[in-house]
């Protein structure tokens, strides 16, 4: 280093989906010496949505100047599935040279703080920004720590999906069939290609649980063996919300197709409103089911309010949305909505919007953390609301980058 230069900021971002990519790819043109950390694949989450197709176009998913920098990209006005935005996007996003070999593959942030100091010490005081962020990693070959002046973290809320019982708990029972419990819609996929005759459990009434029933309607389709009960909270005929003249047509289709099997169901399918998943256990056997063995189905106890009833089924597909992964940041001094778990002023904003497309633009200080120059992006910035879109992150992020460095 030349006499008379400083060394460039360093930024860590955690998370290498689209969020995390946009964030490293942007910091690195500001001339932030940047490391991405992922603990599995670039768009991992994106990977498990299946067939599933974004509902807003490419040009709303994608910044400015990375479009600039990636020329091959499809039309703006192309739905792309998750797989395809990895694809297509976001592996010649991590290629570019300004990120290539930035990107760390199989490394998982374990905790992160600040160097020598605890979350009770200092907080809100402008002295934690003195000392730099510390991060304890786990590699491929083994723990290592690592310092930035800016951490970012793009990791999402996918990788923990909410329990299926009453509360926000886990449904008694759950934990133990946790790997038979389909949770993304690309796992759902996998398991309808070789799924003959046999009966289905669905659970929720968000968007993706508007995608699988669809793909449970067409398995059902191909094989009049197959049967399914969908059990959600919602006493509504029609449960997902319609919004007249939707202008994401790819999200009216889904929600308007899903509410007219809700409304009149076909032969294949037997709905439970009002209903809680009140326990999960091995069925007894003979118990119920068409497909599969006495002692592999799964038992499940439905409540609706006094009524009491279970039922035997061959799978179980859990659509209930997700929660942030909060443990590794232990040692931050977070200012969190209560109610959510993410960023408490971003919240105060998004607790009037019904919509992610009415979304107010919030400030700087809506996005900040409480933690001096680290920032939660994306969903996981928006915790357990379900009104995040990407454009509003990418905007958001714009902003982040802006005010961090002046």
């Amino acid at each position: 280093m030349s006499a008379g230069r400083t060394a460039a900021k360093k930024a860590v971002v955690m998370g290498a989906g689209p969020m995390g990519l946009y964030a490293a790819f942007l910091a690195a043109e500001r001339g932030l010496d940047v490391t991405v950390l992922e603990r599995d694949r670039i768009g991992s989450s994106l990977l498990g949505w299946g067939n599933a197709r974004f509902f807003s176009p490419l040009d709303m998913n994608v910044p400015a100047a990375v479009r600039k920098a990636l020329p091959g990209l499809p039309p703006g006005d192309s739905l792309l599935t998750g797989p395809e935005m990895v694809g297509q996007v976001l592996l010649p996003l991590s290629r570019l040279p300004l990120l290539y070999d930035r990107v760390r593959l199989r490394h998982q942030v374990l905790d992160a703080g600040r160097a020598g100091l605890s979350r009770k010490d200092f907080p809100g005081h402008p002295v934690r920004h003195e000392k730099p962020f510390r991060l304890l990693v786990r590699g491929p070959e083994g723990e290592y720590t690592l310092d930035a002046d800016l951490l970012l973290d793009a990791t999402g809320a996918c990788h923990h999906p909410n329990p299926i019982g009453s509360g926000g708990l886990p449904a008694p029972g759950e934990g133990a069939f946790e790997g038979r419990i389909l949770r993304r819609l690309g796992d759902l996929e996998a398991f309808l290609a070789g799924f003959r005759s046999g009966r289905m459990l669905l659970v929720g009434h968000g968007h993706s649980a508007a995608h699988a029933l669809l793909s449970l309607r067409d398995a059902a389709s191909r094989n009049p063996d197959i049967s399914v009960t969908w059990a959600f909270r919602s006493r509504n005929t029609r449960p997902f919300r319609e919004i007249p003249d939707d202008p994401l047509p790819g999200r009216a289709a889904i929600v308007t197709a899903a509410n007219a099997l809700a409304a009149a169901p076909p032969p294949f399918l037997e709905i439970r409103r009002a209903a809680t998943i009140a326990g999960l256990g091995k069925a007894g056997p003979g118990e119920g089911g068409v497909g599969g063995e006495d002692g592999n189905r799964i038992r499940a106890s439905f409540a609706s309010g006094d009524r009491k009833e279970a039922g035997a089924f061959d799978a179980v597909a859990a659509f209930t949305g997700h929660r942030p992964d909060l443990s590794f940041l232990s040692e931050l001094a977070l200012d969190l909505s209560p109610a959510t778990q993410g960023t408490r002023r971003l919240h105060a904003l998004l607790s009037g919007a019904t919509d992610c497309l009415s979304i107010p633009v919030p400030g700087p200080l809506d996005l900040g953390s409480g933690e001096p120059g680290f920032h939660l992006l994306g969903s996981k910035s928006y915790g357990r609301a379900n009104t995040f879109l990407l454009r509003d992150g990418i905007l958001h992020l714009e902003m982040i980058l802006k005010h961090a460095l002046g």
